[in-house]
C-alpha cells in the first residue's frame, strides 16, 4: 500500500528540449516589420512618372503659338487643342479611371496611359487639321490622367508607416517638370521645331511603360461588386468628403480665373517683363514641395491642420491680384501663390487617405479631379460673363469674383478640417463585448482559466 501510494508521488523532471513558451496571435504582431525602405524605388518611379505627366502637361501651352501658325487657326482654337482638351479628358474621367486601377491594377494602368500619351504626341504632328489634333491631345490628356491616378493610389499599397512622406516626395516632380520643361521645349522649338519637341516628350513615356512593369502590388478592395465599392459611392456618407469636395470645386475655379486672367492684368498695369513675374510662382513652388515633405511625415501636426493652411495661404495669394497694381505687390503675390498651390498639391493625397482610408484613395482622387474639370467650364463662364458687363477692367473684376469664391473654398475647408478632426478625436474604442470573439482575448481568457483551476 505505501509503495503503491509513493509511486503516485514520483517527480518528473521537464520535459525535454527546454521550457515551452505559449505563444499567442497578438505576439506575432509585435515582430519587427521588414523596412519599407527596400520599395523607394516605387518613390522615384513616382517622381519620375509625374515629371512626365503633370510637368509636360502643365506647360502646354508654350505651344499654342507655333500650332497656331502650323495649322492656321484661331488662337482660341490653338487653346482649345493644347491646353482645354488635355486638360478636361484628364480630369472629367477621373472616376472611371479609379475603377480602371482598381479593376486592372498600377501595372496595367500605366502601361494602358503611357499608350495613349505615347500615341497621342507622336500622331500629333502628323494630323492635317485643328480638329484632328484636338482628338490626339485628347488620348494624351487620358493617358496623363490613368498613369498620375494609378501611380499616386498605388503607393499606399507599399507604404504603410511612411505613406505621406513617399506621397510628399512624388509630388515634388510636377514641379521640377514645370521649372526645367518650358525652357528646354522653348530652346528645342526654335531650333527643331515644335513637332521635334513632342517626338521627344513621346520617349519620356516609353520610360513611364517601362516603370510599370515594374509597379506589381494590386490594390485593395477590389473583389466587391456592389456599386457602393466598385463606383466609389460609400465616400460620400461622410460629411467630411462633402466639404472637402465642395471646397475644391471653388478653389479650381478661383485657380482657373487667376491662370486666364494674370498676364492680362499685368499688361494693363503696364508690368515689365511680366512672364518673368510670373515664373516666381514656379520657383515658389519648388521650394514649397521641399518644404512641405519635410513636415508632413511628422506626427505633431494634423494632416487637417496643414491642408486648412494651404487653402488660407493659395486661396489668399490667388485672389490677391485684385488688390495689385505695382511690380512689387505683383511679385509677393506670384511667389505665396506658387508656395500655396505646392502646399495644397503635396497635402491633397494624404488628406485623402486620412479621410476615406488608403482603400479608397483612387476613387477620392477621381471624384476631386472631375470637379476639378466641371470647375473649368464654371471658370469659363464667369470669365465670359465679367467680359460682357460694361466695366473698364474685366481682369480686375473677375479677381473680385474670386475673392469670394476664395472666401467660400477656406471656409469649406476649415469645416472639413474640424470634422475629420473631430471625428477622430471621439473615435470609439472597441467595447469587451466586441471583442469576445476576438483571437487575442479567447486566447487570454483561456490562459486566466487554466492559471485558476
Amino acid at each position: 500500500m505505501g509503495i503503491a501510494r509513493g509511486a503516485n508521488h514520483v517527480r518528473r523532471g521537464p520535459p525535454p528540449g527546454g521550457p515551452r513558451t505559449i505563444k499567442f496571435a497578438f505576439d506575432e504582431e509585435e515582430e519587427e516589420p521588414k523596412s519599407e525602405l527596400r520599395f523607394f524605388y516605387i518613390v522615384i518611379f513616382g517622381f519620375l512618372i509625374l515629371f512626365a505627366e503633370s510637368g509636360v502637361r502643365m506647360v502646354m501651352n508654350i505651344f499654342v503659338e507655333p500650332v497656331e501658325t502650323t495649322f492656321n487657326c484661331t488662337k482660341a482654337q490653338a487653346d482649345l487643342a493644347i491646353i482645354s482638351v488635355p486638360m478636361s479628358a484628364s480630369l472629367l474621367t477621373g472616376p472611371l479611371i479609379s475603377w480602371f486601377y482598381k479593376k486592372c491594377g498600377a501595372r496595367k494602368a500605366i502601361l494602358t496611359g503611357s499608350a495613349f500619351s505615347f500615341l497621342g504626341m507622336v500622331l500629333g504632328p502628323q494630323c492635317p487639321s485643328i480638329y484632328l489634333l484636338m482628338i490626339c491631345t485628347g488620348f494624351f490628356g487620358f493617358g496623363c490622367g490613368i498613369m498620375r491616378n494609378s501611380i499616386i493610389s498605388v503607393q499606399c499599397e507599399y507604404f504603410k508607416k511612411k505613406m505621406n512622406r513617399a506621397l510628399g516626395i512624388i509630388m515634388i516632380g510636377p514641379a521640377v517638370g514645370i521649372f526645367i520643361l518650358p525652357r528646354i521645349f522653348k530652346l528645342i522649338n526654335t531650333n527643331y521645331g515644335w513637332e521635334f519637341s513632342w517626338y521627344l516628350i513621346a520617349i519620356f513615356y516609353v520610360f513611364c511603360a517601362i516603370m510599370g512593369f515594374f509597379v506589381t502590388k494590386m490594390p485593395t478592395d477590389r473583389g466587391s461588386s456592389s456599386p457602393d465599392c466598385m463606383y466609389g459611392l460609400k465616400i460620400f456618407k461622410k460629411t467630411e468628403v462633402i466639404l472637402f469636395l465642395l471646397s475644391v470645386f471653388l478653389a479650381s475655379s478661383v485657380n482657373f480665373i487667376y491662370y486666364t486672367n494674370i498676364l492680362k492684368l499685368m499688361k494693363i498695369e503696364n508690368i515689365e517683363e511680366k512672364e518673368e513675374v510670373y515664373s516666381w510662382q514656379g520657383i515658389a513652388s519648388v521650394v514649397g514641395r521641399i518644404a512641405i515633405v519635410c513636415l508632413i511625415g511628422s506626427e505633431w501636426i494634423h494632416i487637417g491642420l496643414m491642408m486648412f493652411f494651404a487653402y488660407l495661404l493659395a486661396q489668399s495669394a490667388l485672389a490677391a491680384p485684385y488688390f495689385c497694381y505695382s511690380l512689387l505687390s505683383f511679385r509677393i503675390q506670384n511667389f505665396l501663390a506658387g508656395f500655396g498651390i505646392s502646399f495644397y498639391q503635396v497635402c491633397m493625397a494624404p488628406f485623402l487617405v486620412a479621410l476615406v482610408g488608403p482603400s479608397q484613395l483612387s476613387y477620392a482622387y477621381g471624384y476631386t479631379n472631375l470637379l476639378n474639370g466641371l470647375a473649368i467650364f464654371v471658370g469659363v463662364f464667369i470669365t465670359t460673363i465679367v467680359y460682357t458687363q460694361d466695366s473698364e477692367e474685366p481682369n480686375r473684376l473677375s479677381f473680385f469674383v474670386s475673392v469670394w469664391m476664395a472666401l467660400g473654398a477656406i471656409i469649406l475647408s476649415m469645416l472639413s478640417s474640424a470634422v475629420l478632426w473631430r471625428r477622430e478625436k471621439h473615435k470609439r474604442k472597441p467595447s469587451m463585448k466586441q471583442m469576445k470573439h476576438t483571437p487575442e482575448l479567447n486566447a487570454l481568457t483561456a490562459m486566466t482559466t487554466a492559471e485558476a483551476t
